[in-house]
């Protein structure tokens, strides 16, 4: 639910800015997740197993990727 309530803080804003425009807001928990943690939420959620294959990492593969949700909270009161 607390994402709905992100999406919805963001609809208020639209709704009731001044000024019509576009604005990107990252609504997550400024943690990262990695592969493996999203893939046993998948399994979890859908009661499937999820056949991995383990590899190397590749040239260019990203250590981390998370967003920072400073934006939202500040703009939107969202967190």
């Amino acid at each position: 639910m607390d994402l709905a309530d992100g999406h919805i803080a963001a609809l208020r804003k639209l709704f009731t800015a001044d000024d019509i425009g576009c604005a990107a807001y990252n609504l997550g928990t400024g943690r990262g997740t990695s592969v493996l943690e999203m893939v046993d939420a998948f399994e979890k959620a859908s009661g499937k197993k999820i056949p991995v294959k383990l590899c190397p990492r590749r040239p260019g593969d990203a250590t981390e990727v998370y967003a920072s949700t400073e934006k939202a909270e500040k703009e939107l009161g969202w967190k």
